[in-house]
């Protein structure tokens, strides 16, 4: 049985406006934020908070991995059209929990690094400062143009199983973001 145009429309408005994505907070922020130059090469520090809903954190014990990046960015300034990307870091861990063990294992997608953390705090606090993120060589920027930093950690939603992949479409607590937090050069 085919749906009328309108009703799919209105599901479709309904699930934007449901209280739940209306209310929700942000629950990754990134504070903190501070560059440097050191040996010509332009690093940056940060310190990300995840505080996640007790949805996904109930899922995370139930054995659903889920994947989070931290990125950060140095874009030029342009009046005319989009700011110029000249730099980008991307950090990416996934964190899944280990039933045999009890623990929940972290790895850097990186390095293919794991960790094994006893609670969710231990494995979050362990993401929680960003040092000396290396950006730019000095030597690519123009002086006489105006550059900033962009930076965001969030879960990816896409990573998820499909029945929570659903939900994030309509519920912002499976899509946990900080959003782009932009500070002068």
């Amino acid at each position: 049985m085919r749906l009328p145009f309108s009703f799919g429309l209105l599901f479709i408005i309904a699930s934007v406006l449901h209280p739940s994505s209306v209310l929700a907070g942000e629950n990754i922020t990134v504070s903190g934020l501070s560059s440097k130059i050191f040996e010509k090469i332009i690093r940056v520090d940060c310190d990300v908070n995840y505080e996640l809903d007790d949805r996904v954190k109930e899922a995370l014990r139930n054995g659903i991995e889920m994947t989070f990046i931290f990125e950060v960015e140095i874009r030029q300034e342009n009046i005319y059209w989009i700011d110029l990307l000249i730099s980008h870091f991307q950090r990416e861990f996934q964190i899944k929990y280990h039933a045999l063990s009890k623990q929940f294992v972290m790895i850097e997608m990186e390095n293919h690094k794991e960790r094994s953390f006893p609670d969710l705090y231990s494995a979050f606090y362990y993401q929680h400062q960003i040092r000396n993120v290396e950006l730019a060589n000095v030597g690519l920027l123009d002086i006489e143009q105006d550059y900033y930093f962009k930076a965001r950690a969030r879960l990816v939603s896409e990573n998820l199983p499909l029945p929570l992949r659903i939900k994030s479409y309509v519920s912002t607590d499976w899509r946990p973001s900080s959003g782009w937090i932009k500070w002068p050069m």
